[in-house]
């Protein structure tokens, strides 16, 4: 490539419907918030049907961003989204730890105020759906491979184990509690500890007794809950 730049785009393009005032609205935001409104309205335009909102746990699992590896926060570009009346963010009474975005327009203003006055009309409305992800951080996908499906709860679980762990950290004790068949989170959480407070360089019997010793807690767990 000329003079060694590495290119930054792909050749792919993608349509996406914007408002025509999106740029005069989107001039004083974080840069996390843009990358989460125009990944909002890329999600909403790549929806087979018309769609009038759609759950913020798909949008964030949508959006192209290593969540393991970045500062960027979805909740906090959410609440300041949501500030500026760039999206709407809706919770029902009845499941609040489930948020649905809507756009900030007239009209999603209008249905905004339509569900806060009457929360049970959210069940007949044009609900967009998840879409296909791009890759996921070997983490991301480890996890929902041996250990279970990737919620909100978890994969905040794995964000915040990030800050503190290497990915490699958090891949192997995925591993280490696969292979011990113990595959809850507190058994991978002690391993990661045991890890930290001990050190990794130690011989493979000391690990083995360490980890039969988490498998034992973990299997006397399940029967105290009479799992």
């Amino acid at each position: 490539m000329a003079n060694g730049v590495k290119s930054q785009f792909s050749d792919k393009t993608v349509s996406v419907n914007l408002p025509v005032d999106f740029f005069e609205v989107a001039s004083g935001l974080s840069r996390d918030s843009l990358l989460v409104l125009l990944g909002y309205f890329q999600f909403m335009s790549e929806q087979e049907r018309d769609s009038q909102l759609c759950e913020a746990f798909d949008l964030e699992n949508y959006l192209p961003v290593d969540w393991t590896e970045t500062q960027i926060s979805f909740a906090s570009a959410l609440d300041e989204l949501d500030r500026v009346g760039a999206l709407f963010v809706f919770s029902s009474p009845e499941t609040p730890e489930r948020k649905y975005l809507l756009p900030g327009t007239e009209a999603g203003a209008s249905l905004l105020q339509l569900l806060q006055e009457q929360p049970s009309l959210l069940t007949n409305l044009s609900l967009a759906t998840a879409l296909p992800t791009p890759a996921k951080p070997n983490v991301f996908r480890l996890y929902e491979e041996n250990i279970g499906p990737l919620t909100a709860y978890s994969a905040e679980l794995l964000r915040d184990a990030a800050q503190t762990y290497t990915e490699e950290w958090l891949e192997d004790a995925i591993k280490e509690a696969v292979h011990y068949n113990a595959r809850n989170w507190k058994y991978i959480q002690a391993i990661l500890r045991n890890w930290q407070e001990k050190g990794r360089k130690r011989s493979n019997e000391e690990d083995k007794r360490d980890l039969e010793s988490f498998r034992k807690l973990y299997l006397d767990q399940k029967r105290e809950l009479g799992t």
